[in-house]
């Protein structure tokens, strides 16, 4: 609240002195302060500051300064500020090969494929950075052909290209595709693997082409497994269908990222897996209350609010997580009467947005609209996730 508040007044001296120091020199910290406000998601005070430039003197911003402009319309899907930055910086595009990126990112954002795409084309000097805004374009717009046909004409790679092709494989996920990550991935650079994202996709992509051999061996040569190389080869067991194997996995992972995983493993849905990966754990962890906690939303999950409930009330001194994990589980199963008795014995000084959130979607669920207003109008301070959870 203080740091919104101390924003606000700063902005309130600082664009009446942009619009008064309007020479070339005004605008050199003009691009740091929009990316500072873009960083904390104040899009809308970014494009503030930014029209302190007019129509006519904004061939005086610096390429930073519009780089930083167009994020804040992208992340706005602001189409018509866009458009508009666009015409009045085109004469400057033909040369420009650090503007014409967030350019083409804006277009593909907004679904306009065919600007981007004559942006493209028609750049005379197109970068790896501008290749990889295409493909990562195409991706998101469902024209993972399109980037792997564009992957074809870059002669030179990066490891962010590569997993852009990757992605690309993943998301059409047939036997030709699937080829095609055998041939690549056999001519990258040895150094690319050291790449925990590009190694990710990788695994992500083998699996969803059916290919779980050389995905697992590609884990399995890791010497650095992050999480999101857990939850790639989790969730490509249970697309496969290889329940076991995904069980198997859970349980490998090292105790302090074990919690972070529930979610995964209670996506299975199948109560009789999970009883079975619970008599695998030794009874010495059983006691951490971030397996408890992880058990407790597995449970949830796969409908053994019973079981949930066992755990929590064998915790002496259950904090904020269990609390809201357990009004969570009792929300997913239909109980909104049993989610509000807990919140109102859960100690205020626990009450965090989250656990405002699960109650309040717990009473959706069960058709207690009054009982959710009334919570909602007791909130002191509503954030954005509290309106959200409110309307739906």
């Amino acid at each position: 609240m203080m740091s919104m508040i101390f924003t606000n007044n700063y902005l309130k001296f600082l664009i009446p002195a942009a619009r008064h120091l309007t020479n070339t020199r005004s605008n050199l910290n003009l691009g740091d302060e929009m990316k500072t406000l873009n960083d904390n998601k104040q899009y809308r005070k970014a494009l503030e500051l930014f029209d302190i430039f007019n129509e006519n003197n904004i061939n005086k911003c610096s390429n930073w300064t519009i780089i930083q402009a167009l994020k804040a319309c992208t992340e706005t899907n602001n189409a018509q500020r866009g458009v508009k930055i666009h015409h009045l910086i085109s004469s400057r595009l033909k040369h420009d090969f650090y503007v014409l990126p967030s350019l083409i990112q804006f277009y593909m954002q907004c679904g306009d494929i065919n600007r981007a795409q004559l942006l493209f084309d028609t750049s005379t000097t197109k970068t790896l950075t501008m290749y990889g805004t295409m493909m990562k374009g195409y991706i998101k717009n469902n024209l993972p052909n399109k980037a792997i046909h564009l992957f074809k004409e870059i002669k030179d790679l990066d490891e962010v290209i590569a997993t852009l092709f990757f992605n690309a494989c993943a998301q059409l996920a047939t036997n030709k595709e699937l080829d095609l990550l055998k041939t690549i991935s056999s001519k990258i650079p040895n150094s690319f693997y050291m790449d925990s994202y590009l190694l990710c996709s990788l695994i992500d992509a083998f699996m969803k082409c059916g290919d779980v051999t050389s995905a697992k061996l590609l884990f399995d040569r890791s010497t650095k497994k992050t999480l999101p190389m857990y939850r790639a080869m989790i969730t490509g067991f249970c697309v496969n269908d290889q329940e076991e194997e995904a069980i198997v996995m859970f349980n490998e992972m090292h105790l302090h990222e074990f919690h972070r995983e529930r979610r995964t493993l209670a996506k299975l849905g199948i109560s009789e897996k999970a009883e079975s990966f619970v008599q695998q754990i030794p009874s010495s962890i059983l006691t951490d209350h971030r397996i408890q906690t992880a058990l407790m939303h597995m449970w949830g999950k796969v409908a053994s609010v019973n079981e949930a409930k066992r755990i929590f009330e064998k915790i002496s001194q259950p904090d904020h997580i269990a609390w809201t994990t357990m009004i969570n589980s009792y929300g997913l199963n239909g109980m909104g009467i049993e989610a509000v008795k807990l919140f109102h014995q859960m100690p205020i000084e626990f009450i965090h947005d989250v656990t405002y959130t699960c109650v309040l979607n717990a009473c959706s669920h069960s058709g207690l609209v009054d009982v959710a207003r009334t919570i909602f109008n007791n909130i002191q301070t509503k954030t954005e996730i509290i309106y959200t959870a409110m309307v739906y």
